[in-house]
Protein backbone atom coordinates (compact mmCIF):
# COMPACT_ATOMS: atom_id res chain seq x y z
CA UNK A 1 0.00 0.00 0.00
CA UNK A 2 1.29 3.44 -0.93
CA UNK A 3 1.80 5.78 2.03
CA UNK A 4 -0.33 8.96 1.88
CA UNK A 5 1.64 12.03 0.87
CA UNK A 6 2.10 14.81 3.41
CA UNK A 7 -0.02 17.91 3.01
CA UNK A 8 2.18 20.93 2.33
CA UNK A 9 0.84 24.25 3.63
CA UNK A 10 1.78 27.09 1.28
CA UNK A 11 3.79 29.90 2.90
CA UNK A 12 1.90 32.99 3.99
CA UNK A 13 2.19 35.98 1.68
CA UNK A 14 1.36 39.52 2.81
CA UNK A 15 0.71 40.59 -0.79
CA UNK A 16 -2.84 41.68 -1.57
CA UNK A 17 -5.72 43.99 -0.71
CA UNK A 18 -7.29 44.15 2.75
CA UNK A 19 -10.04 45.96 4.67
CA UNK A 20 -10.60 46.23 8.38
CA UNK A 21 -11.74 48.12 11.45
CA UNK A 22 -9.86 49.77 14.31
CA UNK A 23 -10.46 51.54 17.59
CA UNK A 24 -8.40 53.17 20.28
CA UNK A 25 -7.67 56.15 22.49
CA UNK A 26 -6.28 59.55 21.52
CA UNK A 27 -4.79 62.43 23.51
CA UNK A 28 -3.41 65.84 22.59
CA UNK A 29 -1.63 68.99 23.67
CA UNK A 30 -3.02 72.11 22.00
CA UNK A 31 -1.51 75.42 23.17
CA UNK A 32 -3.56 78.62 22.89
CA UNK A 33 -1.90 82.05 22.52
CA UNK A 34 -4.18 85.08 22.62
CA UNK A 35 -3.58 88.26 20.58
CA UNK A 36 -5.33 91.60 20.54
CA UNK A 37 -7.52 91.60 17.44
CA UNK A 38 -5.09 92.49 14.63
CA UNK A 39 -2.39 93.34 17.16
CA UNK A 40 0.28 92.00 19.54
CA UNK A 41 -0.08 89.17 22.08
CA UNK A 42 -2.09 89.91 25.20
CA UNK A 43 0.12 87.71 27.38
CA UNK A 44 -2.67 85.18 27.96
CA UNK A 45 -2.00 81.55 27.03
CA UNK A 46 -3.32 78.17 28.08
CA UNK A 47 -3.08 74.49 27.21
CA UNK A 48 -5.94 72.33 26.01
CA UNK A 49 -5.40 68.61 26.60
CA UNK A 50 -8.17 66.95 24.55
CA UNK A 51 -8.62 63.19 24.86
CA UNK A 52 -11.16 60.53 23.98
CA UNK A 53 -11.89 57.23 22.28
CA UNK A 54 -12.51 56.59 18.59
CA UNK A 55 -13.34 53.90 16.05
CA UNK A 56 -13.01 53.60 12.30
CA UNK A 57 -12.23 51.62 9.18
CA UNK A 58 -9.19 51.16 6.96
CA UNK A 59 -8.39 49.79 3.50
CA UNK A 60 -5.02 49.10 1.92
CA UNK A 61 -2.71 47.07 -0.28
CA UNK A 62 0.60 45.32 0.52
CA UNK A 63 3.25 43.86 -1.74
CA UNK A 64 5.87 41.54 -0.26
CA UNK A 65 9.46 41.30 -1.54
CA UNK A 66 11.08 38.44 0.40
CA UNK A 67 11.05 39.79 4.00
CA UNK A 68 10.27 43.36 2.98
CA UNK A 69 6.64 44.56 2.71
CA UNK A 70 5.63 47.81 1.00
CA UNK A 71 2.08 49.11 1.18
CA UNK A 72 -0.37 51.99 1.04
CA UNK A 73 -3.31 52.49 3.39
CA UNK A 74 -6.17 54.90 3.99
CA UNK A 75 -8.29 55.19 7.12
CA UNK A 76 -11.10 57.21 8.69
CA UNK A 77 -11.73 57.50 12.45
CA UNK A 78 -14.68 59.08 14.27
CA UNK A 79 -14.99 59.92 17.96
CA UNK A 80 -15.04 63.00 20.17
CA UNK A 81 -11.59 64.11 21.37
CA UNK A 82 -12.22 67.22 23.48
CA UNK A 83 -11.30 69.40 26.43
CA UNK A 84 -12.90 72.36 28.24
CA UNK A 85 -10.95 75.11 30.01
CA UNK A 86 -12.43 77.81 32.25
CA UNK A 87 -10.08 80.75 32.91
CA UNK A 88 -12.57 82.20 35.41
CA UNK A 89 -15.20 84.98 35.44
CA UNK A 90 -17.78 82.58 34.01
CA UNK A 91 -15.82 82.14 30.77
CA UNK A 92 -15.56 78.73 29.06
CA UNK A 93 -13.25 77.86 26.17
CA UNK A 94 -13.45 74.42 24.49
CA UNK A 95 -11.54 72.49 21.81
CA UNK A 96 -12.88 69.46 19.96
CA UNK A 97 -12.13 67.08 17.10
CA UNK A 98 -14.78 64.63 15.84
CA UNK A 99 -12.98 62.86 12.98
CA UNK A 100 -9.60 62.28 11.39
CA UNK A 101 -8.57 60.62 8.10
CA UNK A 102 -5.22 59.77 6.55
CA UNK A 103 -3.51 58.33 3.48
CA UNK A 104 -0.15 56.72 4.33
CA UNK A 105 2.63 54.58 3.04
CA UNK A 106 3.76 51.53 5.02
CA UNK A 107 7.22 49.95 5.15
CA UNK A 108 7.45 46.63 6.95
CA UNK A 109 9.73 43.73 7.79
CA UNK A 110 8.73 40.12 8.55
CA UNK A 111 11.07 38.63 11.21
CA UNK A 112 8.85 35.54 11.05
CA UNK A 113 6.39 34.46 8.38
CA UNK A 114 3.30 35.52 10.36
CA UNK A 115 4.59 38.70 12.02
CA UNK A 116 4.90 42.09 10.30
CA UNK A 117 6.67 45.01 12.00
CA UNK A 118 6.19 48.32 10.20
CA UNK A 119 6.50 52.09 10.15
CA UNK A 120 3.93 54.31 8.48
CA UNK A 121 3.58 57.95 7.47
CA UNK A 122 1.65 60.29 5.21
CA UNK A 123 -0.92 63.06 5.02
CA UNK A 124 -3.73 63.55 7.56
CA UNK A 125 -7.01 65.50 7.50
CA UNK A 126 -9.36 66.72 10.23
CA UNK A 127 -11.73 69.48 11.36
CA UNK A 128 -10.90 71.43 14.54
CA UNK A 129 -13.71 73.08 16.50
CA UNK A 130 -13.14 75.87 19.03
CA UNK A 131 -15.93 77.46 21.08
CA UNK A 132 -16.12 80.36 23.52
CA UNK A 133 -19.06 81.21 25.73
CA UNK A 134 -19.74 83.02 28.99
CA UNK A 135 -22.30 83.08 31.77
CA UNK A 136 -23.14 86.63 30.64
CA UNK A 137 -23.78 86.34 26.87
CA UNK A 138 -24.53 90.07 26.58
CA UNK A 139 -21.18 91.23 27.93
CA UNK A 140 -19.29 88.29 26.37
CA UNK A 141 -21.06 86.91 23.26
CA UNK A 142 -20.29 83.35 22.24
CA UNK A 143 -17.99 82.59 19.29
CA UNK A 144 -17.15 79.53 17.21
CA UNK A 145 -14.38 78.53 14.81
CA UNK A 146 -14.61 75.36 12.67
CA UNK A 147 -11.40 74.85 10.72
CA UNK A 148 -10.61 72.07 8.24
CA UNK A 149 -6.92 71.21 8.41
CA UNK A 150 -4.36 69.14 6.48
CA UNK A 151 -1.28 67.90 8.32
CA UNK A 152 1.05 64.94 8.59
CA UNK A 153 1.07 61.72 10.57
CA UNK A 154 3.69 59.07 11.39
CA UNK A 155 3.58 55.88 13.40
CA UNK A 156 4.80 52.34 14.00
CA UNK A 157 3.16 49.05 14.78
CA UNK A 158 3.03 45.31 14.58
CA UNK A 159 0.62 43.00 12.78
CA UNK A 160 0.20 39.26 13.27
CA UNK A 161 -1.54 36.79 10.94
CA UNK A 162 -4.16 34.90 12.96
CA UNK A 163 -5.07 32.90 9.85
CA UNK A 164 -4.00 33.20 6.20
CA UNK A 165 -6.74 35.81 5.74
CA UNK A 166 -7.26 37.49 9.13
CA UNK A 167 -4.66 39.71 10.83
CA UNK A 168 -4.62 41.73 14.07
CA UNK A 169 -2.57 44.87 14.69
CA UNK A 170 -1.45 47.28 17.40
CA UNK A 171 -0.20 50.74 16.36
CA UNK A 172 1.00 54.07 17.77
CA UNK A 173 0.38 57.23 15.73
CA UNK A 174 1.41 60.91 16.00
CA UNK A 175 -0.42 63.60 13.98
CA UNK A 176 0.51 67.28 13.65
CA UNK A 177 -1.78 69.87 12.02
CA UNK A 178 0.53 72.87 12.16
CA UNK A 179 -0.41 76.30 13.47
CA UNK A 180 -3.97 77.60 13.20
CA UNK A 181 -4.94 81.24 13.80
CA UNK A 182 -8.43 82.72 13.74
CA UNK A 183 -10.12 86.02 14.66
CA UNK A 184 -13.06 86.38 17.02
CA UNK A 185 -14.25 90.00 16.64
CA UNK A 186 -17.09 89.40 19.10
CA UNK A 187 -14.51 88.53 21.78
CA UNK A 188 -12.03 91.18 20.62
CA UNK A 189 -9.17 88.78 20.12
CA UNK A 190 -7.26 86.49 17.78
CA UNK A 191 -6.22 82.99 18.83
CA UNK A 192 -3.35 80.81 17.71
CA UNK A 193 -3.46 77.03 18.17
CA UNK A 194 -1.00 74.22 17.48
CA UNK A 195 -2.84 70.88 17.85
CA UNK A 196 -0.76 67.69 18.07
CA UNK A 197 -2.43 64.33 18.59
CA UNK A 198 -1.13 60.96 19.77
CA UNK A 199 -3.06 57.70 19.65
CA UNK A 200 -2.81 54.01 20.41
CA UNK A 201 -5.05 51.80 18.28
CA UNK A 202 -5.83 48.14 17.75
CA UNK A 203 -7.43 46.68 14.67
CA UNK A 204 -8.43 43.59 12.70
CA UNK A 205 -8.08 43.19 8.91
CA UNK A 206 -9.37 40.69 6.37
CA UNK A 207 -7.07 40.02 3.41
CA UNK A 208 -8.18 39.11 -0.13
Amino acid sequence: MKAPSAVVTPPLSWTGFYVGAQGGYEWSRDRTIEFNLGGPPTGFSQDFRPSGGFGGVHVGYNHQFDRLVLGIEGDVDVGRVSDVVSPGFGLVFSARKDWEASVRGRLGFTPTERLLLYVTGGVAFTELKYHWNASDPVAFPSADANITKTGWTVGAGGEVALTNRVTARLEYRYSDFGTTRFDWPAVGGSYEQHPRFQSVRGGVSVRF
